[in-house]
């Protein structure tokens, strides 16, 4: 090969690593309600608006993915019989979501507030959790990953926000699935 013929060949595309798996961790019911803010009345904790995409590893934005999310209140336990806490939103046609929750307490065994979520589009359910980083504890806990650490901010309302993309792999031709759902993906 030539000087020139490398320099003419097209450059790989660059592929996003899909967002690692996690342990599904406790209390993850379903049934949950759609909606766009986990709070409501009587909800102690510091509020934290919770936004992103969902892409596939070429970038592509997933629109309609589900995005699951389940966590502990202000002092660390969990809601067993209702919905606290506990809900989902659908992405847009930019494969965007946002989500109003509160920050989780930490609780034993762990050592990291963190927030379950379940991602599936045309995909396999991705589960997983995020971890903020304004936590000193996320680095003793023995699931938290770099990769799925949220970087917190103070929003101009005196909130929280924080970001976060979803990269899953979507379905393929060596998978079962009818020819809708392999034309389903982007």
């Amino acid at each position: 090969m030539t000087a020139s013929d490398t320099t003419s060949a097209a450059p790989a595309a660059q592929q996003l690593q899909p967002t690692p798996s996690q342990i599904e961790g406790p209390y993850f019911r379903l049934g949950a309600p759609r909606r766009e803010s986990l709070i409501e009345p009587g909800t102690r904790g510091e509020v934290l608006m919770l936004s992103g995409r969902v892409l596939n590893p070429e970038g592509k934005p997933i629109p309609n993915a589900v995005v699951n999310f389940w966590m502990s209140d202000d002092e660390g336990n969990y809601d067993m019989i209702g919905y606290d806490l506990h809900g989902y939103t659908v992405t847009d046609a930019e494969g965007r979501y946002h989500m109003e929750m509160i920050e989780p307490a930490c609780y034993e065994p762990r050592q990291a507030k963190h927030i379950h979520v379940k991602v599936q589009g045309d995909s396999r359910p991705l589960t997983t959790q995020l971890f903020l980083s304004d936590d000193e504890g996320r680095l003793r806990d023995r699931w938290f990953l770099p990769e799925l650490e949220v970087k917190i901010e103070d929003a101009a309302n005196g909130h929280k926000q924080g970001t976060f993309d979803f990269v899953i792999a979507q379905v393929t031709e060596k998978d079962n699935v009818t020819k809708a759902s392999l034309d389903g993906r982007v």
